[in-house]
């Protein structure tokens, strides 16, 4: 802690950059929490390929989306792109348009490649709590968020590469925007106003995850500002994110079968 507050320089009183960046995360948040709802997907889909039923019968039209092959695979990857509209380009949009360079916002690969060996050992620590953890029935509630992941390799790669890409965008908002947008003016304080939202979107997942989340925030914001680098935290987050789907489905059984496809 106090090798990054030193490494963060004299404190600057906030001023209008500040307060952009954290209206920005607001915007992020609010268009995630918001703009992600079936609703605005079904809206989505309708305005797209209007449906009369849609006017007449919303119920019956609802329905009927859910029950086809392709929308609970299609309305996931729709909320992974609103996470990565709100985590990734407002963000992006406000450093650019404020001037800032985005290699200052930790994307560089040397501080992970330094350290690889903790990141590598955080992951080696969590697998056999996983494998645990995935006994619980709720944690196969939970896991894998994509209902259909079972049913072909197709549906897991698909499903488990854009999981990932939520996760780059996740690390970037909470381990690059907020700690580096603030680290002027709070330093290492930085990480304990990231650490607040961070636990926060854990809540509609299971305790432990966002108790877990508090002791995992704390320390990838640390090292993240510490090491200039955000890539250990995507690679923890992406690997143990990925073992947990793979843990749930070996527990219910559901491995996918070897045929690639759906049906095939």
């Amino acid at each position: 802690m106090d090798e990054v507050q030193a490494d963060s320089g004299p404190a600057v009183r906030p001023g209008r950059f500040e307060l952009g960046v954290a209206l920005t995360a607001c915007a992020g948040l609010m268009l995630i929490q918001f703009a992600s709802s079936e609703a605005a997907f079904l809206a989505l889909v309708w305005a797209v390929r209007p449906d009369p039923l849609a006017e007449s019968d919303p119920e019956t039209a609802r329905f009927l989306l859910r029950t086809s092959t392709w929308y609970p695979l299609a309305s996931l990857l729709y909320w992974i792109a609103c996470c990565v509209a709100g985590y990734l380009l407002l963000p992006v949009l406000y450093l650019k348009a404020t001037g800032r360079a985005l290699r200052d916002y930790y994307l560089g690969l040397e501080g992970f490649r330094a350290h690889r060996g903790l990141y590598l050992g955080a992951v080696a620590l969590m697998i056999p709590v996983i494998a645990l953890v995935s006994y619980s029935p709720a944690f196969q509630e939970i896991y894998p968020f994509y209902v259909e992941a079972h049913r072909s390799w197709f549906d897991l790669l698909i499903w488990e590469a854009a999981y990932v890409l939520q996760f780059f965008a996740l690390e970037f908002f909470f381990r690059s925007f907020l700690l580096e947008g603030l680290r002027r003016s709070f330093g290492v304080g930085a990480v304990f106003v990231m650490l607040l939202p961070y636990c926060m979107i854990h809540f509609p997942k299971t305790a432990a995850e966002s108790v877990a989340s508090i002791v995992a925030g704390l320390l990838l914001g640390v090292f993240a500002m510490r090491w200039r680098s955000i890539w250990g935290g995507v690679f923890v987050h992406g690997t143990v994110a990925v073992a947990m789907d793979v843990a749930s489905l070996w527990q219910k059984g559901e491995i996918p079968p070897t045929s690639p496809f759906p049906g095939g």
